[in-house]
Parts: C-alpha cells; structure tokens; sequence
C-alpha cells in the first residue's frame, strides 16, 4: 500500500505539474562554469545575499495602528559537479529575521524567520533519466523560538538550536524526465529527530521520547524539484518549489509526513528583488499548542458541557496536537550574487 502511494502520487505530480515550473535560484544566483573538454568535467557554483528592511512610525496617527521594525536576511549557496556518468549536487541555505511591534525597551524582538538547511545529492546515471542516487539533507535553527511576549520575558521557549533538528539519509533512485523536474525515490530511508536541549527533551517536545535526545524512523520518501526561469513567459520572475514525503514504515506509516515549500522571485534592476515564499510542513508526531486567530490567546480544551479540563494545579489545559503548519513571507531587499 505504501509503494503505490509513492508510486501513485509521482505519476499525478508529474502530469500536473510538467507543464509549467521551475527555479528561483537559477534565476538569481550568478552562475560560474568550468568546462574541461579532456574529461568533460563540470562545475556549477553560485550564491546569492538578500537583505530586506521594513520599518512603519505613527504618531498620533487617528487610523490607529502600531509601530514596527523588521529585518530580514538571506544567504544562499549551490555548488553542482557533473563528470561522465556521475552527478553531485549540493545546496546550503541560511535564512534569520526579527521583528519588533511597538515602542519602548520592554517590547522584545521576535524572529520571523530562522533557518538552516543542507542538501547533498550524489547520483550515477542508470539510462537517459535514472540515476542511481544517496540524498543526506540537514535543518535546523539558530536560536530560541516564543509563541508570545510572555512567553520571551519568562524564557519559556518551545526551540531552540538543534532542538530540533532533522536528518534524512535516503537511497534510491532520481528521475530527471526534463530540465524542469526531478523526483527522488528511496524505499531505504531513514529520518532522525534531534532534541539537544534538557528541558525540551524531558517532556518529550517533536515526537522524542521523554528524557531521550534522538527518535528514529525508518521509512520510504520521495522528493520533487522543480524549477522554471521566466514562468509564462514573465521576463525577471523566477520560481522553485519543493516537495518531500515520508512515511514511517513501523508506525503508522498512513501518516505521512509533508513539507513544501515555495519560492517566487521578481528582480528589479540590478540589485532589488521581490520575493514571496512559502513553506507548508506536516508531522503527525509533533504536538503543536494551538491558539486563537489573533495568536496570543490560547484555545483549552473543553468539556462537552463546556467547563475546561483542569490539570493537578487547577490550571486550564490548553489543546495541543498535530497540525498543518503554514508560514508565508514577502518583501522586497537588497540583493547581491556572487
């Protein structure tokens, strides 16, 4: 049942999702080649700084609204060998932003993005579009993650650098039918969850067991590329989408764990650029607090006669589960290739 997920879900995100798609990166990072005709070796290098900055200032201002101040950046690096039958592909990618909404020195900053991600690729070429492959990819964060002020002021946390963190080791087989589109099949894969933190691993925070640091799985996954230069024939927009799938063939493999992600570029001039990302992540293994629309106040869990469960302290619980998780950004920065 499992293959013919995998199976089924190439096939329909092939036909769907050929006719039109492609990169970002491809687009806005400068590329630099080296060709060596005696042994037809190749390297494709490049990256890429983006540096966003966005401030609003009101005073008695009768519309209402709050003062704030946001920083954004981003640095993204490629390195790409191709020699004969083999293949290596490698990205590195950083991102960090802050926030701050309103005025005065109790007002703490937030961070709006945080990420670091790594991914290697080796393949040797089986026919025309096969490639033996090994995939390794690594994410993480640089600090601390708050849900709210409160929250910050008494370092209540819910992440922090390597709490978590995820590795993939995959083997298996790319697909590569066009330019355009790759898909990395592996029915050997196995995931690993850090939590290198104390307090977030004693109460078994992102599916880790209490008092362990480091869960397991052992799975199938698939992972989709796609990139297109120009999309609808749009001069300077660029965009790239990636897909994974896992599912975790000992426990509830019906569950499959998903992240998406979307990136969408408009250069302006010479150093400016216009982004909107997204990123779309599912794990049923994770238990996410879940809050109000206003995201501050929290949701508890309730009663069928409506009074709240209450824990051994008479506080209310607040509801928690998985859930799809959904962050979107956009703005326009500085940008500078390399």
């Amino acid at each position: 049942m499992k293959y013919l997920f995998f199976l089924l879900a190439y096939l329909l995100s092939t036909s769907i999702l050929q006719a039109q798609i492609d990169s970002d990166v491809v687009k806005k990072l400068t590329t630099k080649t080296q060709i060596n005709e005696k042994d037809s070796l190749t390297w494709k290098k490049g990256s890429i700084i983006n540096l966003g900055f966005n401030s609003v200032g009101l005073s008695n201002w009768a519309g209402g609204g709050q003062n704030s101040i946001s920083i954004q950046g981003l640095i993204s690096l490629y390195a790409n060998y191709y020699k004969d039958e083999t293949s290596w592909d490698n990205n590195f990618d950083v991102a960090f932003g802050v926030i701050k909404s309103g005025v005065g020195s109790n007002i703490p900053w937030f961070k709006n993005d945080d990420r670091i991600e790594l991914n290697s690729k080796i393949g040797h070429r089986l026919n025309n579009n096969w490639y033996y492959s090994g995939l390794v990819n690594f994410r993480t964060q640089f600090t601390y993650g708050y849900n709210t002020v409160e929250d910050k002021l008494n370092n209540n946390y819910f992440s922090n650098l390597f709490a978590p963190a995820y590795s993939i080791i995959a083997l298996g087989l790319d697909n590569r039918p066009n330019e355009l589109l790759t898909c990395f099949i592996s029915p050997i894969t196995i995931k690993n969850t850090f939590v290198f933190d104390d307090s977030l691993s004693s109460v078994g925070a992102f599916g880790v067991d209490p008092e362990k640091l480091i869960r397991s799985e052992v799975g199938g996954y698939i992972k989709f590329a796609f990139i297109k230069k120009e999309p609808f024939n749009i001069k300077d927009i660029s965009f790239r989408s990636n897909l994974t799938l896992f599912s975790n063939y000992i426990n509830e493999p019906q569950n499959i764990d998903v992240t998406w992600e979307t990136l969408t570029s408009l250069k302006i001039g010479k150093l400016f650029s216009l982004t909107l990302s997204t990123y779309l992540i599912y794990d049923h293994d994770i238990d996410i607090p879940r809050f109000q629309r206003d995201g501050i106040q929290p949701v508890y869990l309730q009663k069928p006669d409506g009074s709240f469960y209450l824990d051994s302290n008479g506080n209310k619980i607040q509801a928690e589960g998985p859930i799809t998780q959904f962050k979107q950004a956009m703005g326009m920065g500085i940008s500078l290739n390399f």
